[in-house]
Order: structure tokens, then C-alpha cells, then sequence
């Protein structure tokens, strides 16, 4: 298993269009006025609210939602960036296209992305092409038949995983695209740029698991229903690693205990689990020293809501 935490801070370019104007420290904003300020749109929640840093008064702005630019680089989020005809600064490009600094990244992740066709691309600092990648992001749909297998539309209204693992070189950039799907709208649930952590090698009997989050409520009569909330992930699993390691491990552990990170089940080039991802934190971990030669440690992960 490995795991990695966001590295990517902004953007050279996305061509998604910023719903609201910058925040201007001149402008008086009246209660209910939204401005835009370091990836979010605030609320003013008073009148003749000028000069107040959004992000520094509480009382003066209400932090309203994440941008759909910056949506998939914001690890908290459970919104996509989203392309399509509302959102596109120009439609014709037929794709969302994201271009960020390279910083010697050794991995590139990518979720719950709906489209059709993805390139990723690396270029050094003189803008000569060194890597790229492709994947066509389809399922064949659940066919009974010869015919129906190898002719049946392909359904590209699946959420896809995806890990890159590009050649480390320092400088240059990533140009990443997303084509439109059949409804001409493309979408990226979370892009990950930054260096893989080695947690172990994980161990056949991995649970992958749904938490339901909806909440059973009863009313005065007695009669209950369900208010439905987004379920949650989870993930548990067993890995293994040399015996002198296992205080180092727990080091690792207790690093990443209480952040967001993207943790890779399995890491292969060519997963046949869609590489078992899970964009959340550690809630617990145990590691026994089972003899002198392996340890074993014990991950239970959750997806952060």
C-alpha cells in the first residue's frame, strides 16, 4: 500500500470559468453578496462589509462552497469539477483541460472521473514533451451475449480510478485532459499530484466497505423515515513488512494520522481492483511483530465526507 497527500496548491490554467468575481478589499458588499477569495465563494452576512479578509472574518463572511475550479484539488470536497456547456470558458474544446507546475512528482491520481478518453502529459521546463499516458475511460455494459458484449454501447457514466506514476525529473509541467462523454460533459472527482508513501505490501483479505451516513428519524406519530445522506467508504487491510521496520512504520503511521491522503490499496501498473483507492484518513492502526524476520500491520481507513 501506498499512500500520498495533495500537492497541488493551484493551477497554470483550467478552462473553467469562476463563477464569481474576486474578492476586492474596496468593494462594499452588502449582505448576501458573493466574492470569490483563494479557491472558495464567501457570503457577506452583513451590509457595508468592506476591507475584511473572507477568510479571516467569521463574522463578517460565511465560507459558502468550494469552487468548481478548484473542486478537485481540494481534498475536503465531495463535489467534482465539472465541464461542460455552463461551466466551459470555450466549448469547442471539447474536454476539461488542467495544466499544473511539476514539483518532482512521482504520482498522479485521479477519481471518480467520468468522460470518455484521458491524456496525461509531462513537459520540461523547455516545453518538450518527456512522458505521457492514455486511458480510455469506458465499461462495456452488462451484456448475456457474444453480440451484445463486443457491439453494446459503451457506458462512460462510471466513476474510474486512475494512478500515473510519470519519471521524476525536476521543473516542468502536467497537461491533464478530460474528453466530454456522449453528453459533452466531463468531470474529475479528485486530482492528486505528489510522492508516493510506502505503508507495506498489502495482504490478500482486504474489506472494502460502505458506511451508510442517512439518518432514521421518528416523528410525533411514531412513524420513522430515512434522511439520506452520502455514504462513506472504507477500507481495512493487512500489510507486510520487514521486522527491523515496524517502529519506523508506525512513525509513517502516526505522520499521516489526522490528514487527508490519498491511500492505494494496490499500487500495480495495471490493477485489476482499479488499484482499491480510498481519499480519506487512518482511523486506526496496529502493527504485531510476528517474528524475526515480518511484521504485520492492520490499516482501518475511512473516506473523508
Amino acid at each position: 500500500m501506498i499512500a500520498t497527500l495533495q500537492q497541488i496548491e493551484s493551477y497554470i490554467s483550467i478552462n473553467i470559468k469562476v463563477a464569481n468575481l474576486d474578492w476586492d478589499p474596496a468593494t462594499a458588499y452588502a449582505f448576501g453578496d458573493v466574492a470569490f477569495f483563494e479557491h472558495y465563494d464567501y457570503k457577506s452576512i452583513v451590509d457595508d462589509n468592506v476591507g475584511n479578509n473572507p477568510a479571516d472574518s467569521s463574522t463578517k463572511w460565511l465560507l459558502w462552497s468550494i469552487s468548481n475550479r478548484y473542486a478537485q484539488i481540494d481534498l475536503r470536497s465531495t463535489t467534482d469539477t465539472v465541464w461542460d456547456s455552463t461551466t466551459a470558458t470555450d466549448v469547442n474544446d471539447g474536454a476539461l483541460l488542467t495544466s499544473f507546475v511539476n514539483n518532482g512528482y512521482d504520482l498522479i491520481a485521479m477519481g471518480k472521473t467520468h468522460g470518455s478518453n484521458m491524456l496525461i502529459e509531462l513537459y520540461n521546463d523547455s516545453d518538450v514533451l518527456v512522458w505521457s499516458d492514455n486511458e480510455i475511460v469506458y465499461d462495456r455494459p452488462t451484456s448475456n451475449s457474444w453480440h451484445g458484449y463486443y457491439f453494446d454501447d459503451f457506458r462512460t457514466d462510471v466513476d474510474q480510478n486512475f494512478i500515473f506514476r510519470p519519471p521524476v525529473i525536476a521543473g516542468g509541467y502536467f497537461k491533464v485532459r478530460v474528453d466530454a462523454d456522449v453528453s459533452n460533459m466531463a468531470s474529475v472527482g479528485y486530482l492528486i499530484g505528489g510522492n508516493s508513501i510506502y505503508l507495506g505490501d498489502t495482504l490478500y483479505g482486504v474489506s472494502v466497505g460502505l458506511d451508510d451516513n442517512s439518518l432514521i428519524e421518528t416523528d410525533s406519530f411514531g412513524i420513522k423515515s430515512i434522511k439520506k445522506r452520502t455514504a462513506s467508504e472504507s477500507l481495512d487491510l493487512d500489510v507486510v513488512f520487514g521486522a527491523n521496520q515496524i517502529q519506523f512504520m508506525k512513525r509513517k503511521a502516526r505522520e499521516l494520522q489526522g490528514e487527508v491522503a490519498l491511500f492505494i490499496g494496490d499500487e500495480t501498473v495495471s490493477s485489476q481492483y482499479e488499484y482499491l483507492p480510498i481519499l480519506g484518513y487512518i482511523e486506526s492502526y496496529t502493527s504485531v511483530l510476528s517474528n524475526s524476520v515480518i511484521s504485520q500491520g492492520s490499516y482501518s481507513l475511512k473516506e473523508i465526507i
